[in-house]
């Protein structure tokens, strides 16, 4: 009994030793951790969420129709100009086909009135020579009033018919404008259901899919354009006139506390506003206010879009 008293002892001992042995290595680590930031009392610590430098976009349809296919899924990256979506767009080019087919015939009706208007001029040529003609032989006292009465009357009726001819062809002409108009019209509504992507970047999250029907206002999908990340946090009113652009910064895990990356101030506000960021904190001051600042990162492990993270800057 006795020994057994002795061995169980012994196990606690030694459980004690491993449990201090191993408290004193997570303490290690963390303080090896926090090593890689400069140790000074001239910094500001703050929190701060992860974001593209232009911000997070969100891509509308733009246009309405039924959503035929999805070309693009999460984490994929895209490029300016690139297609998302394919929207149903049957009618807008049956519209367009019916306005093409109308240019054809207007300009066959426009062969028609200037093969018109040639022979009107052919005749009024012929008539004003006979007309002539009657007029010489009725002075020479060889021909009646009535023909030469009878020639001019044609000559002024075939003048009307030129001026007809001539009047159907500019008209048919303004309606080609016209018919050209509406063929660009059409060609936009089509060109609309082409939903293309405006910058180069990554997709975040994708909001639709095959089937569903879009309207101008619907949203497809989170987009993070190309370029750096910033750290976007806020500073208290107290260290605000602290904060000036180019000052070195470092961003911290807030689950591991190791350094994730290192980067600069590269906006401060040039107002004071309301919280905005993590309103939902247990220590937040309602009438406290805060400067926006924007910390770009430079190097190291980037964090997660919209990783919340600690932000060291260094006044100095």
């Amino acid at each position: 009994m006795k020994n057994y008293i002795i061995s169980i002892l012994t196990m606690a001992v030694l459980a004690s030793c491993g449990n201090k042995e191993d408290k004193e290595a997570a303490e290690k680590a963390k303080a090896d951790s926090l090593a890689k930031v400069p140790t000074t009392n001239n910094r500001i610590l703050g929190v701060a969420r992860i974001e593209p430098e232009d911000g997070i976009l969100n891509f509308t349809a733009g246009t309405s129709g039924k959503v035929l296919a999805v070309l693009i899924k999460e984490n994929q990256i895209v490029q300016k100009g690139q297609s998302l979506i394919t929207i149903e767009n049957s009618l807008e080019n049956a519209q367009l086909a019916q306005s093409e087919s109308k240019i054809a015939t207007q300009k066959a009706a426009i062969a028609v009135n200037q093969a018109n208007l040639e022979a009107a001029k052919v005749s009024l040529k012929n008539a004003r020579d006979t007309y002539e003609r009657n007029l010489r032989l009725f002075e020479g006292n060889a021909q009646t009033k009535q023909a030469v009465d009878d020639s001019k009357a044609t000559v002024d009726r075939l003048m009307k018919d030129v001026e007809t001819a001539a009047a159907n062809i500019e008209q048919s002409k303004s309606r080609i404008s016209e018919l050209q108009a509406d063929i660009n019209y059409f060609r936009t509504a089509v060109n609309q259901k082409k939903v293309n992507a405006l910058v180069s970047g990554k997709v975040l999250k994708v909001a639709i899919k095959t089937g569903d029907y879009v309207t101008n206002t619907t949203q497809i999908a989170e987009f993070a354009p190309t370029g750096s990340l910033i750290a976007k946090t806020e500073v208290d009113e107290l260290y605000a006139e602290k904060i000036q652009l180019g000052q070195k910064a470092f961003i911290i895990s807030q689950t591991t506390g190791d350094t994730l990356a290192n980067g600069s101030v590269s906006y401060a506000a040039d107002y004071l506003k309301q919280k905005s960021l993590f309103k939902d904190q247990s220590t937040e001051q309602e009438d406290r206010r805060v400067r926006d600042v924007s910390i770009r990162l430079e190097s190291g492990k980037m964090p997660l879009i919209g990783s919340r993270v600690d932000c060291v800057i260094l006044l100095k």
